[in-house]
């Protein structure tokens, strides 16, 4: 997903969810939802100057709790975090 450009966000906090709108490589957009939201943050600071291109995404999954926490780190410095009990790109299970 590096050099990915985030194009949107939606939540909805009925439902739990969140999405984010990407721009792949080939410039194709992308959906990336997560279902049974616990956490999310959006860090929209720029210490490295602007950007809207993801830089780095980091994953983990605790099986006890049944959560994912996924950073991905955009190349402006800022970030978004979410914790979520699934993941899926484009309506399809995603392993990150």
């Amino acid at each position: 997903m590096h050099d990915w450009t985030i194009i949107a966000t939606h939540s909805d906090w009925i439902a739990a969810t969140f999405e984010l709108v990407l721009r792949d490589s080939t410039q194709t957009e992308r959906r990336l939802q997560f279902d049974a939201v616990e956490h999310v943050m959006l860090d929209r600071s720029e210490p490295w100057g602007p950007s809207a291109s993801v830089n780095d995404v980091t994953a983990s999954e605790d099986r006890a709790e049944g959560v994912i926490r996924v950073m991905f780190e955009l190349q402006s410095g800022g970030a978004i975090h979410i914790s979520a009990g699934a993941c899926r790109l484009d309506g399809e299970p995603f392993v990150i």
